[in-house]
């Protein structure tokens, strides 16, 4: 199967994560104890530092089968890495791009896959405009109903003029259940992506009320 020019495939280590989702732009902190898990760090240490980060479909695996991870994660740049005296390493990463796992290839060390990269197309649709004021609008009456995002929050998502990217940063903002910011994450479309939050930030205006 020939892939377009734009996705373009890459070999990375998987490093399965555990109640997140990362978006690319993200710059976060992780705690990684797993044998798996480390051993997939240092193949991105030794390689371009470069890992693909996806979340668990459940919290409580504590050994995660292919089935037990999502299929659309974001490659991630590992920035700094250091050893914890319990034997824990705790990493920072920056998420760079997302991107689909086409296939797992076989090492019983760690989780090496095949990836396509799923670049976001740049809209010219008018309506995103009106939707990114819309969505930054229902943001900003949800941090004013809701004590667990500071009014700094809309400052901070305000400037932000890509589209994806403000769908992105709100919905990491958002106290939400896995599944649905994963969906939030597979979702490639940046108009259909800010439509999705709406009913969203509707939803958790309604539960603060």
């Amino acid at each position: 199967m020939q892939v377009p020019s734009k996705q373009k495939m890459r070999r990375l280590p998987l490093l399965p994560i555990r109640e997140l989702v990362v978006y690319p732009g993200m710059l976060l902190h992780l705690d990684v104890g797993r044998e798996k898990s480390v051993r997939a760090l240092e193949k991105a240490i030794v390689e371009d530092s470069m890992i693909l980060l996806c979340s668990q479909t459940e919290k409580d695996v504590e050994d995660p089968s292919t089935d037990d991870i999502y299929r659309v994660g974001t490659i991630a740049k590992v920035r700094k890495m250091v050893k914890l005296p319990n034997g824990t390493i705790r990493v920072q990463v920056e998420g760079i791009i997302r991107a689909e796992v086409v296939e797992y290839l076989a090492d019983d060390a760690y989780y090496e896959v095949n990836v396509r990269e799923m670049p976001e197309e740049e809209s010219t649709d008018p309506e995103i405009d009106v939707l990114m004021r819309t969505v930054l609008s229902q943001f900003e009456h949800y941090i004013n109903l809701s004590k667990k995002i500071t009014p700094e929050a809309l400052a901070a998502v305000s400037d932000i003029d890509k589209p994806g990217r403000l769908a992105d940063v709100i919905c990491n903002r958002l106290s939400l259940k896995i599944k649905d910011k994963q969906e939030i994450l597979e979702t490639i479309d940046v108009k259909e992506r800010l439509e999705m939050l709406l009913p969203i930030l509707n939803n958790e205006q309604t539960t603060h009320m």
